[in-house]
């Protein structure tokens, strides 16, 4: 399935042998990653929120996580640039530090 038009895959560093990370606008929301070469892959989901409420999910290979990850970004696509979008408005609303 592809993914909804404004959500991309890209790599999550220049030596990514695979592109991993699916971002909307530049955020990132799914990471797909092993713990050590060779090991099992990980989907990391809701990437743009705090840790605590990120979810891990086991793959069987990475072929697999990119299916499950586009079939979760097609059901949650709403939730997510809805989520984004207010992270940015709180962003831009929020007066800077002052310099002593």
């Amino acid at each position: 399935m592809p993914l909804p038009p404004d959500f991309r895959w890209q790599r999550a560093a220049a030596t990514a042998p695979e592109k991993d990370v699916v971002a909307f606008e530049g955020v990132w929301v799914v990471r797909l990653y092993q713990d050590h070469r060779g090991g099992p892959y990980f989907a990391a989901l809701d990437q743009h929120l705090p840790q605590e409420q990120q979810t891990r999910r086991p793959c069987s290979t990475h072929k697999q996580g990119r299916a499950g990850a586009e079939l979760w970004i097609e059901r949650h696509q709403a939730r997510l640039r809805l989520e984004i979008q207010q992270q940015r408005r709180l962003i831009a609303a929020t007066p800077p530090p002052k310099v002593p």
